[in-house]
């Protein structure tokens, strides 16, 4: 989710880059070479001249004020940016990791998304290999520490997911959020077209364009938002941007970005092991 957020602020802002991929399935985020350099043990990392930022707040900040090739009249105005820090951290207080491997709860949920909402065992078996790594690495201060808080979070997303009045609660949560969005659109700039928080297009278009698009592949779309067709409107202008073609449905192809690379590193780890 993150990794999709700062693609398409990438290609929002005409930035060049090159993709390095860390995957997930195999648990590369784990590795301690890794590590040292991201200790959330998340993607993405952006390394630039050297400056590692991680993060995708501080990546998209990072984005904006030191890459940005865009025109400044584009950008939205000063004044602006607090309405635009309040969406995005609204945005951020959707629990959307524990609503992808929570339930399946969602309607029209794709094969892959409905696999990963496993009742846990996912998270489980995360937690078991960081208590592993935890032990391994209790002599370097670094790691020991980035595993042990890694392992934490895990756990406490672990329980709201195997606890159903937690689940629900977030449902709840979520749901007040959504009305909340209704009633910004229904009231602020998008409704003289414009976008959520700015007349022109910013960062909290970018991370609720993201929000909504996982909501959306989730199949909760009927169960938050199918009544708000406010909220449906702006689905359709958001994902007919061209940098959310670029920086997400270019990469939605999940043969491509994600199981030919779990192929090679299969085999790649099989040759390695039998030479």
């Amino acid at each position: 989710l993150c990794s999709m957020k700062v693609r398409q602020a990438l290609a929002e802002n005409a930035v060049q880059w090159t993709s390095h991929h860390v995957l997930l399935p195999a648990f590369q985020q784990y590795e301690p070479d890794y590590v040292r350099i991201n200790p959330r043990c998340v993607v993405p990392t952006l390394v630039c001249d050297g400056r590692v930022t991680t993060d995708s707040p501080n990546i998209l900040n990072f984005v904006i004020s030191k890459l940005s090739n865009s025109d400044i009249s584009q950008k939205p105005s000063d004044h602006e940016f607090e309405s635009i820090a309040l969406w995005l951290n609204k945005a951020d207080s959707l629990p959307i990791e524990s609503f992808t491997y929570g339930d399946n709860r969602g309607t029209n949920k794709s094969f892959h998304l409905k696999k990963v909402a496993n009742g846990g065992k996912s998270h489980e078996f995360k937690a078991n290999l960081l208590r592993k790594l935890v032990k391994c690495h209790e002599h370097e201060k670094q790691l020991y520490e980035a595993y042990k808080s890694k392992l934490n979070i895990v756990e406490n997303t672990l329980n709201i997911i195997q606890t159903p009045t937690r689940m629900n609660a977030l449902y709840d949560s979520a749901d007040s959020t959504l009305t909340e969005l209704e009633t910004q659109l229904l009231s602020g700039p998008f409704k003289k077209n414009g976008w959520l928080a700015s007349q022109k297009f910013s960062l909290a278009d970018i991370v609720w364009g993201v929000v909504l698009y996982r909501l959306q592949k989730l199949g909760l779309e009927p169960l938050l938002w199918s009544n708000k067709i406010i909220i449906r409107e702006y689905c359709e202008k958001l994902f007919a941007r061209e940098s959310f073609k670029r920086g997400i449905l270019d990469w939605s192809n999940v043969t491509k970005h994600a199981i030919l690379p779990m192929i090679k590193h299969k085999l790649f780890n099989r040759t390695n092991l039998s030479s």
